[in-house]
């Protein structure tokens, strides 16, 4: 019990000296000046000076491009344009639901990954929009668990498991009775796959350190857990029995060997920065410190050393120092988009181990200071632990964890050495936790959605909107209108709401327009050096429509250019074709002319020749 009270004792001075000393630490304040960097360059690259989420960066929300950067960003409290993107993107991801193959027909992570930029703009993916029949999107049961009620939430490969995990996780969704997956289907499925050397690859027998990562990174929060589980491991062809943590250790050590001198990776042989950000995040996701832990420091080099190898001058990063097949749109050397959204994540990860929040891909609220503190005692305890560590303390301190919520058990560093312990005396851990009354942690609890403001800025806005609309207006016309749906009842509110649902319908026929013109455009005239005389009609037809568009909406037509100038090209031929025919026709009418007028001289010559005859004729004797 004395070393009970002088560990209680020593975690009490050491929360006394946090209030001498700054939260967060270097790499805390080197997370955040590396994210702001990247930022400044990514707002650059696409012309804004105030939000990175603005118009150009709204046209790609829901996709991976578009998503993956208001990840960044929410999970380092940045504020942002959240509410354009979650509009945007509720927007998008309605009409897409009324596609056959809804977000995809074979990609299960199109749901994972927006779902959690979702939830890092403060949005719900349990409820984000209405379907074709007035029923709720819920992103998490169709994306994961009920998955396999349309396809295979593995079609795509390991990937489809593994993001399919860390969406379900990311706020410990229930699984409903009746679902088509449970958590164990879907971690087993990850386990099944890991290869003869602990590492993971999205396809083939040799590890890559970008899937390994990720699939750390989903089994995480199964760290903790002394469920054992059965599977034929692929790889082996043979069946195993193995915690998640004996599978997560086998992986960080193939990580460790896999780690260059420098720091970063090797993936498909080329050396990058992306994979090096998903080895920090995995650790990170764990509770290791990336830049402490042994394993993961090579030649003195950390992890973090080996990611700012690829730091531009710019303040972006670039995905490579060479030309990389797999991923032919990367300039070796030059700030990358993917490189960037990467790494900015990465130090969010980092940045809130620094800060004691919780994990990248955790989005419940954060711990209560009283959970905390019943996790800092117990860890305190537990590195105590030695020889000399008598049964009951053992016991004691495995009551203590098994108190704790059993989502919270994975944020207890060093829950391993008490369980070894206790094994090495005969405890029986099961028997304490089944038998140890959990203590709820009943200020943790989730917050209640905050409703909408529709402000006097935003009516403004509404007002101010331009009698004739382009595609321009869709993303404040999308952002006002889903803040006037969620803004309790006031004087005008339905003029507003008028006014902006035919604004928005306005423009959706002026979209559609677009969308028809380039499919055409692709369809008819490509290749544009093909186009003959034949297909002139179609092309008239087609410019036509393309001038009736504004000139905003025109820069979204494919191949503009290509058109005017085929139109020309068409224009000019038609013109000296008619011109051919009308001096074809004009010197027909000459020769007819000439041949006419040689027929009436020789007519005439004709004429005079049988008059002179006469007249000889009249003078004969």
């Amino acid at each position: 019990m004395l070393k009970r009270f002088a560990a209680v004792l020593c975690m009490a001075l050491c929360t006394a000296l946090c209030l001498f000393y700054p939260a967060y630490g270097a790499a805390a304040n080197d997370a955040l000046e590396i994210a702001n960097d990247i930022i400044e360059w990514k707002k650059t690259d696409i012309g804004s000076d105030k939000y990175l989420i603005n118009d150009t960066f709204l046209e790609q929300a829901g996709s991976t491009a578009g998503d993956w950067y208001p990840i960044g960003l929410g999970r380092l409290g940045i504020s942002d344009n959240n509410s354009g993107y979650l509009a945007v993107l509720k927007d998008i991801v309605q009409e897409r639901y009324r596609l056959p193959e809804k977000l995809s027909s074979s990609k299960a992570t199109e749901w994972h990954r927006i779902a959690l930029a979702v939830l890092a703009m403060g949005g719900d993916p349990t409820n984000f929009g209405t379907d074709e029949n007035g029923q709720p999107i819920n992103l998490i049961a169709d994306g994961t668990y009920d998955r396999g009620k349309t396809a295979s939430l593995g079609r795509q490969g390991i990937n489809g498991w593994i993001w399919g995990l860390i969406a379900l996780d990311s706020k410990r969704y229930e699984i409903p009775d009746g679902a088509f997956y449970s958590r164990d289907d879907i971690i087993s499925e990850i386990l099944c796959r890991q290869l003869s050397d602990g590492g993971f690859a999205l396809s083939g027998n040799i590890s890559d350190p970008d899937i390994t990562a990720m699939a750390v990174q989903a089994l995480a929060p199964y760290y903790n857990s002394e469920k054992r589980y059965s599977y034929m491991q692929k790889a082996l062809k043979t069946e195993v029995n193995k915690t998640v943590r004996e599978v997560v250790d086998s992986a960080l050590l193939c990580l460790s060997e896999l780690q260059l001198e420098t720091g970063d990776f090797l993936s498909w042989g080329t050396q990058n920065v992306e994979s090096t950000d998903q080895v920090l995040t995995s650790l990170c996701c764990l509770n290791i410190d990336p830049l402490s832990d042994e394993r993961f420091i090579k030649n003195g080099k950390t992890l973090l050393d080996g990611i700012l190898l690829y730091q531009m001058p710019d303040g972006g990063f670039a995905h490579s120092f060479k030309f990389d097949p797999e991923n032919p749109a990367a300039v070796p050397n030059k700030s990358n988009s993917m490189a960037g959204e990467q790494t900015l994540y990465t130090v969010a990860a980092l940045w809130r181990q620094e800060n004691g929040m919780r994990t990248l891909y955790d989005f419940r609220s954060e711990q209560s200071e009283e959970l905390k503190q019943r996790i800092n005692a117990l860890e305190q305890e537990i590195s105590a632990i030695d020889q000399t560590t008598d049964e009951n303390e053992l016991k004691q301190l495995l009551k203590d964890f098994y108190s704790i919520t059993e989502s919270e058990r994975c944020y207890v560093n060093g829950y391993w050495n008490l369980s070894d312990a206790a094994k090495a005396r005969n405890i029986d851990v099961e028997e304490i936790a089944e038998n140890t009354v959990v203590v709820e942690d009943e200020s943790d609890s989730e917050k209640a959605p905050q409703k909408s403001i529709f402000s006097a800025e935003d009516m403004k806005a509404a007002e101010q909107l331009p009698e004739k609309l382009t595609t321009e207006q869709y993303v404040i016309v999308t952002t006002l209108l889903e803040k006037l749906n969620n803004t309790d009842d006031f004087t005008g509110k339905d003029e507003y709401l008028r006014k902006l649902t035919s604004a928005k319908a306005e423009i959706k026929l002026i979209q559609d327009e677009i969308d028809s013109l380039n499919a055409e455009i692709l369809n008819k005239l490509y290749p544009f050096d093909e186009i003959t005389l034949s297909d002139k009609k179609t092309v008239d037809e087609i410019v036509k429509r393309y001038n009736a568009l504004s000139e905003y909406d025109r820069a979204k037509i494919t191949g503009s250019g290509d058109i005017i100038k085929t139109k020309t090209k068409l224009d000019n031929m038609l013109r000296g074709i008619i011109i051919a025919v009308g001096l074809c026709v004009l010197a027909i009418i000459l020769g007819i002319i000439l041949v006419l007028r040689i027929r009436r001289r020789r007519c005439r010559k004709a004429r005079e020749m049988e008059e002179l005859s006469a007249m000889y004729e009249d003078e004969e004797p």
